[in-house]
């Protein structure tokens, strides 16, 4: 009994040193990983939650090893080097045609650069092709040869050949009327918005595309006019750019009346006998005279030329600037307007040079 008892005894202590495996004896559907809480244990198809949940992080893993394929950046370098190139001629332009009445920077330019082609800098079918040409043009050397056949396109040609070959000089005074595109818009008011661009223009020059870009809701206000009266809105005071200077060039390298001022200077033109009548495009011809006195302006100018150098006017009018000389020459013979009689445009007016004018209007625009 007592080696019964003792052996038990031992096997007692055997069982606690080393406890059996009891899952050994439980069922293969029990000795698995623990279920959620109702789900049946007796080996049926329906996965656990677990189960779900050791699936769907698998997928994901599967889907984080996928090895993938690196992608050709060949056309994007392109596009990277073709934004460099286009950038730095920008810049480049920009800076030699700080005063574009003067060309000497880009003719030293053109002289160092010679048959250089920029084309071979970009890639193929990469820009259109009128635009290369047009910058290879731009950097490339006039290789025009003057002749009777063939007129130089150089600085103040052609007319200084006519000047050596034909002797023409200048005669007349000359007004130049622009149209909407080179009349340039300068601001004058002094609010908060308009305090950066005070004196600069708002239509016209690299500033206009400065204020689209970053401050288009001021650029829009000081653009826009008041729904009810037609002029300025409140606090907003837009006004044509004076001189020569106001519709030469649009903006930097984009010439105007540039080159047709360059040629009257070669056949003996100054400020004295040529003038630029600018306005602001975007009143109405009877706010033109209501606001800036615009009309009268134009009538005691010419009437002051004619006093001056007892010679008419030739008045030079390009686009919309046809149809306000022919607003003025019925407005200065009236007696509601300038009241300059029926004699008055025969008196003062030699001819009028119409560039791509449209004295008819532009009804298909509205058809």
């Amino acid at each position: 009994m007592s080696k019964d008892s003792d052996g038990g005894s031992v096997r007692q202590r055997k069982g606690k040193a080393q406890p059996k495996d009891v899952a050994a004896d439980r069922p293969e559907a029990e000795t698995g990983t623990p279920t959620a809480i109702g789900t049946p244990r007796n080996g049926s198809s329906t996965p656990t939650m677990v189960t779900q949940a050791t699936m769907v992080t698998q997928a994901t893993l599967e889907k984080q090893l996928v090895i993938r394929q690196p992608v050709k950046r060949v056309k994007r370098r392109r596009w990277f080097v073709a934004g460099i190139a286009i950038g730095v001629v920008t810049a480049v332009a920009t800076i030699l045609y700080v005063n574009p009445t003067q060309n000497t920077h880009i003719n030293r330019m053109q002289e160092v650069l010679g048959d250089f082609d920029v084309s071979t800098l970009l890639p193929d079918s990469l820009l259109p092709d009128d635009f290369v040409q047009d910058i290879s043009r731009l950097l490339a050397p006039d290789k025009t040869t003057p002749g009777p056949a063939n007129r130089s396109t150089g600085e103040f040609e052609p007319a200084l050949t006519l000047v050596e070959e034909e002797g023409l000089a200048k005669k007349h005074n000359v007004i130049l009327v622009p149209g909407i595109i080179s009349s340039g818009l300068e601001s004058w008011s002094t609010s908060s918005c308009s305090r950066p661009y005070f004196r600069q223009r708002l239509w016209g020059t690299s500033t206009m595309f400065k204020a689209i870009l970053l401050d288009k809701e001021c650029w829009v206000q000081h653009m826009m006019l008041d729904k009810k009266t037609g002029l300025d809105p409140p606090e907003i005071k837009l006004r044509a750019a004076q001189g020569l200077d106001a519709a030469d060039y649009f903006i930097t390298g984009y010439w105007i009346w540039g080159k047709a001022i360059e040629n009257l200077a070669a056949l003996g033109y100054d400020s004295n006998d040529m003038a630029l009548a600018s306005y602001d495009w975007r009143l109405s011809y009877h706010d033109l005279e209501r606001r800036d006195q615009y009309f009268s302006r134009l009538q005691s100018q010419i009437e002051m030329a004619l006093r001056a150098s007892n010679r008419k006017s030739v008045l030079v009018t390009h686009s919309m600037g046809s149809q306000v000389v022919q607003y003025f020459m019925k407005w200065v013979e009236s007696a509601q307007g300038g009241n300059g009689g029926a004699q008055w445009v025969d008196r003062h007016i030699e001819a009028i040079v119409n560039l791509a004018g449209s004295p008819l209007g532009v009804p298909k625009t509205l058809a």
